[in-house]
């Protein structure tokens, strides 16, 4: 988890040289797929999607080395590469490998994994514009979380429903809104700041949608909630 807090920071790189130099008897193998994981959040957050793939790559040739396949670095590898192209607009094959790689999960028990991928599906489909095929993902991966008390995980996938349902219309601002304050409380006290920031723009988005809310006669509502976006995002 502390990937997840320092990641797109040059703090993780800091503290994986620390711990480095520290733990010796931790092997360069050990490593060298943590600082692949920081280098392809890094390329991804600044468009740099050839990087991205050829790290991707090259976890894949570590998950299967001599001494046998690491289905755990191997899952990462994939899940790493179907958001690689998701993040290149290539949505039909993001979601064949992340579909591919989500019945692998399955076969072996991943649960985590499978609540991971399911999220990921529904993003692929949130992102191509297709609420419709979306939702049954994000509530599936949801299904999963609350089974296995993956708490800022089941945050992360309300949050994408409540978007979902914004894509199919006004009508469902409301629903949408309710979800992300739901979601609010794990997400501003687990979430990064790339999490909270979005959270806080969906939540604009449902002021803006929500036909019972008079924006002209209380724009602070939203105003509100986009300097906070705004915050998290300047400081990333």
């Amino acid at each position: 988890f502390l990937i997840y807090y320092y990641i797109l920071s040059a703090e993780a790189f800091v503290a994986l040289k620390i711990a480095e130099a520290k733990f010796l008897s931790i092997s360069k193998s050990g490593i060298l797929p943590v600082k692949l994981q920081l280098l392809h959040e890094r390329a991804l957050h600044r468009g740099h999607l050839k990087l991205a793939q050829q790290i991707c790559d090259e976890l894949g040739v570590l998950a299967s080395s001599v001494a046998g396949v690491d289905m755990e670095l191997k899952t990462e590898a994939s899940l790493r590469c179907a958001r690689t192209l998701l993040a290149a607009n290539q949505f039909s094959q993001a979601a064949s490998v992340a579909h591919s790689l989500f019945c692998k999960c399955y076969k072996f028990n991943l649960h985590v994994e499978n609540a991971t991928v399911l999220l990921l599906l529904a993003e692929i489909h949130k992102r191509s514009g297709n609420a419709v095929l979306g939702i049954p993902y994000a509530l599936a991966s949801l299904s999963f979380c609350q089974s296995f008390n993956l708490d800022l995980l089941r945050a992360s996938a309300t949050l994408t429903l409540a978007e979902l349902w914004l894509l199919l219309g006004s009508r469902h601002a409301k629903r949408a809104l309710n979800l992300i304050h739901g979601a609010f409380p794990i997400i501003l006290g687990q979430g990064g700041l790339e999490l909270q920031s979005r959270a806080y723009i969906a939540e604009a988005k449902c002021y803006l949608s929500d036909m019972s809310i008079s924006v002209s006669e209380d724009p602070d509502i939203v105003l509100d909630s986009l300097r906070q976006a705004c915050e998290g995002l300047d400081a990333l």
